[in-house]
């Protein structure tokens, strides 16, 4: 069951870091538009940063997690 709330962790933050860049892609399209949206894109692009962020450190969590119990099961079978 533990190894199913790694992967979890690893989809939403795979998921969270696309959507961070999708959310950078509008601020970039908004700022190279003909008529530019200067404040929609400085409204959104510290949203996109903060979820962007958000999803690397879920994958970071989620790796660490995994390897403390690859190390955790090593050292049982080691002892036995």
């Amino acid at each position: 069951m533990a190894f199913l709330g790694f992967w979890i962790r690893e989809i939403a933050g795979w998921l969270l870091v696309l959507l961070g860049l999708f959310l950078m892609y509008l601020c970039l399209t908004f700022l190279l538009n003909p008529t530019p949206l200067i404040f929609h894109a400085a409204i959104l692009t510290p949203f996109s940063i903060v979820i962007f962020r958000g999803g690397i450190h879920l994958l970071k969590v989620a790796v660490a997690a995994r390897i403390s119990l690859r190390v955790r099961r090593e050292t049982r079978n080691s002892e036995k």
